[in-house]
């Protein structure tokens, strides 16, 4: 990525503004840089990563994924990346809580990617990318109790889109640019028996929203109707961004505080997401506290999830 193309992610409000000159917010990578080479502080990031909902700082959520699997910030692929940030917006804006760890593994296992080596049924591995996050599947091949997420599969030349990210606080993983040859375990774990009970009231929930229709194109449109990357870290959930709340929160939270038009959430949703997306579709099914929203909190009452 080049200098203009990052001012343009800038002016798309997908980055942080460069505001301290001694450590920017991201940098170009050189001309004669053919392959990373970050300079201390950073790491590598792509421009889809942060089309499909990364921030900077990132998220705790965020962080809980590169710590379990194991990964660097480059080892994920764009639809990873996508999976995780409906996953934090359903729960934020939707069930009103904090992205639930349980509620990831219950629905989510990790996947090895690797590319085609040349050879007949040889594969190789590759250093970006690697990592993908898909749906588990039951008995009848259909995912899991959740609403329909239908990602995009054309990210053609993304991992040529690289530039240097301002690793705040250390974290993220340093970049080693290591290669992962194997898939681990532990990426298919799911969440453990004794915390099965507690899903019980959340995936009543999901049950209820995807009986009325959400989806993740749906929740997308509403995140980028709002200006929110729900992989940074914000001091607000997105259930908690009414009226009453400080304009220095807000300000915390939301990339922008001028709406975007229908027409560019549109396109962002469908750069994201499978599905016939419409304008008139854009913020169809409003996140709480918006008027409109579904209202489960009394599904909730009575239990404490810890994220």
């Amino acid at each position: 990525m080049t200098e203009f193309r990052l001012l343009e992610l800038e002016r798309e409000k997908l980055l942080r503004p460069r505001t301290l000159s001694s450590w920017p917010e991201w940098i170009a990578p050189a001309a004669d840089h053919r392959e990373p080479r970050p300079p201390k502080g950073y790491v590598v990031s792509f421009a889809k990563f942060h089309r499909h909902g990364l921030g900077s700082p990132p998220s705790r959520f965020m962080r809980a994924l590169c710590h379990h699997y194991g990964v660097e910030l480059q080892h994920f692929s764009p639809n990873a990346m996508t999976a995780a940030t409906v996953l934090a917006a359903v729960c934020e804006g939707y069930l009103g809580m904090m992205p639930h760890w349980d509620l990831w593994l219950h629905l989510y296992r990790g996947e090895l990617l690797n590319a085609p080596g040349g050879t007949t049924g040889v594969r190789k591995p590759v250093r970006a990318g690697c990592l993908n996050l898909v749906l588990k599947t039951g008995k009848s091949k259909k995912p899991r109790e959740y609403i329909p997420v239908g990602l995009s599969s054309n990210h053609a030349g993304w991992d040529s889109q690289w530039f240097y990210l301002w690793n705040d606080d250390d974290l993220l993983p340093a970049y080693t640019g290591r290669l992962i040859l194997e898939r681990l375990d532990h990426w298919r774990y799911g969440v453990v028996q004794t915390h099965q009970p507690r899903l019980d009231p959340i995936l009543d929930a999901l049950k209820k929203l995807r009986e009325e229709g959400l989806t993740a194109a749906l929740v997308l449109s509403a995140v980028h109707h709002r200006w929110i990357l729900p992989l940074m870290s914000r001091p607000l959930r997105m259930d908690e961004m009414g009226p009453g709340v400080s304009s220095q929160d807000l300000e915390a939270c939301q990339m922008s505080n001028e709406p975007p038009a229908d027409e560019e959430v549109t396109a962002r949703v469908r750069a994201t997401a499978v599905g016939d997306f419409q304008p008139e579709d854009v913020n169809g099914f409003p996140m709480r506290p918006d008027e409109g929203s579904i209202d489960l909190v009394s599904l909730f009452s009575t239990y404490d999830f810890d994220s």
